[in-house]
């Protein structure tokens, strides 16, 4: 019997199967686009925090501009696409987004530094133009883009269900690269190699476009976006100055610098931008004059410490001087960042002091939780250049460190702002603020012009502490002496009516407007 010859596919058939791939692929396009655009934006934070803090400023400077630029795009990637309806679009989007991805840690290496002087709201918002705005508005023009050319293969009759399909497979690209971002790559791999990752993703899609819309032009693309990504994986900054250990964290950029020489050598942390303490790493010794005035607990009677808890690591410098002055004292460190606490270990002696205990957490949380009270609880949280968590500066979290305090115990906070003049609103709303919670507070200068932002100290507690120290007798040249001299007399301590609460906190505009002025 005659076999019977094999049907060939009607072209109606190859037709629909080609629009189910190209479906299939515009889907894959936007949720790649949206991951990678998530994915640019938070490791972004990262890039731009060792030059511009990681404040909010920072943040708001960089999530303002790549929301602008993804409207931008919106309203480009539909008219683009009514324009030229043809697949290659997507291409030439995604391998310009792709390339100037690459190119982005390059670009910051060149830009940062300078642009950094134009101060903590204006700096960040030029940088921000600089390296995001023209990749943010080339992944915004995909979505619409992918919109239309999803609603051809279906000849326009389903335009609500391809709107609707592109957008959830978007949104479902940002959540996965938000959650990959923020819980495995800035823990896992470099800043720079996170950029190149991200664009070397867009640019073998962008290829793929060009191979779907028969167009030569993937070979360009992908020659121009190789020399991108070899010049973004390549852009070094120039070494710095006695750094001897820098790393990534998800919380900050780690860098360990030291300089002199043994026995007198300085060992300092910087978090971000900012110097966050240091020892003598020969001595164990403290080496910057803030970090003495952990003292001020010994003013008390008797002056000795029985437990303590520093919120913020730093260096461990006082928590470790604690420790050995005070052999069988407890004492608590509590810091939001678990790799400071390695960098503690491995660079600032911390496991040669058992009995310091550094616990990786936040601190009102950790304060909320805890079940004990310290006779000294010292506040030195920072996060980035001159900004204080606005959640361990309120009403509210000082009541609970009022609440896990010893009936005698203090409360010592330290802060960066002026004592007296236009730079001193932080020091009066913060003092107006611990006096909602606290019978007694002091204020103490470390610096020398008290109009100037410098270390300012306030002393905490239930007891009159001033008394116990205007009401004593302290050698010359003592440590008690040279403490006490930077007391800031009653009638100076500048005064506010804004007390900071969980609900209304302007700590953030407040240093801003101190550093800009």
């Amino acid at each position: 019997m005659p076999s019977t010859p094999a049907k060939s596919p009607m072209p109606s058939e190859v037709e629909d199967a080609s629009a189910r791939k190209t479906r299939l692929f515009l889907g894959l396009v936007c949720f790649f686009a949206g991951a990678a655009i998530m994915v640019v934006e938070i490791s972004a934070f990262r890039l731009l925090a060792p030059y511009f803090g990681n404040t909010i400023y920072t943040s708001t400077a960089l999530i303002g501009v790549i929301l602008v630029a993804f409207s931008v795009g919106g309203y480009l990637g539909g008219h683009l696409a009514d324009r030229k309806p043809a697949l290659d679009l997507i291409g030439w989007l995604l391998g310009g987004a792709a390339v100037l991805t690459l190119f982005i840690p390059a670009l910051h290496m060149v830009f940062s530094l300078s642009l950094s002087a134009f101060g903590v709201i204006t700096g960040p918002l030029l940088i921000s133009l600089v390296l995001f705005a023209l990749p943010g508005v080339l992944l915004g023009a995909v979505s619409p883009a992918s919109v239309r050319f999803y609603s051809l293969t279906q000849k326009d009759t389903h335009v609500g269900a391809a709107a609707g399909t592109i957008s959830m497979l978007g949104s479902l690209g940002s959540f996965v690269g938000t959650f990959v971002s923020g819980f495995f790559l800035l823990s896992t791999f470099g800043v720079r190699g996170i950029f190149v990752g991200a664009g070397a993703v867009l640019l073998l899609l962008a290829v793929a476009s060009f191979i779907l819309a028969r167009n030569a032009a993937k070979v360009q693309v992908l020659i121009a976006g190789l020399i991108a990504g070899v010049v973004g994986w390549t852009s070094e900054k120039p070494p710095l100055i006695g750094l001897i250990h820098e790393r990534e964290s998800v919380y900050h950029h780690i860098s360990v610098f030291e300089e002199g020489e043994a026995p007198n050598r300085r060992r300092l942390l910087a978090l971000d931008s900012t110097q966050e303490g240091g020892i003598n790493p020969d001595t164990g010794e403290l080496i910057l004059p803030y970090q003495e005035y952990w003292k001020l607990a010994l003013l008390r009677e008797p002056a000795e410490v029985s437990s303590a808890l520093f919120i913020g690591a730093g260096a461990f410098g006082m928590p470790e001087k604690v420790s050995r002055d005070f052999p069988k004292a407890a004492v608590d460190v509590v810091e939001i960042d678990p790799q400071v606490i390695d960098v503690g270990r491995k660079f600032f002696k911390l496991d040669e002091h058992p009995r310091v205990n550094a616990h990786a957490a936040d601190a009102r949380q950790f304060l909320r939780l805890a079940d004990r009270k310290w006779d000294l609880i010292f506040g030195d949280a920072y996060n980035g250049r001159h900004a204080i968590p606005s959640h361990l500066a309120t009403r509210e979290f000082f009541q609970l460190v009022a609440d896990h305090l010893e009936p005698r115990g203090v409360y010592v906070m330290n802060i960066i702002a002026a004592v007296s003049g236009r730079k001193a609103d932080l020091t009066a709303g913060m003092v107006a603020t611990l006096r909602q919670v606290f019978p007694s507070v002091e204020v103490f200068g470390v610096g020398y012009r008290r109009d100037e932002p410098q270390n300012v100290i306030l002393l905490c507690s239930r007891e009159n502490v001033r008394a116990l120290i205007q009401d004593r007798y302290v050698m010359p040249g003592s440590w008690q002496e040279k403490l006490i001299r930077t007391l800031v007399p009653a009638g100076t301590v500048p005064r506010s009516e804004v007390v900071f609460t969980d609900n209304y906190n302007p700590v953030d505009a407040i240093i801003a407007r101190g550093l800009l002025e």
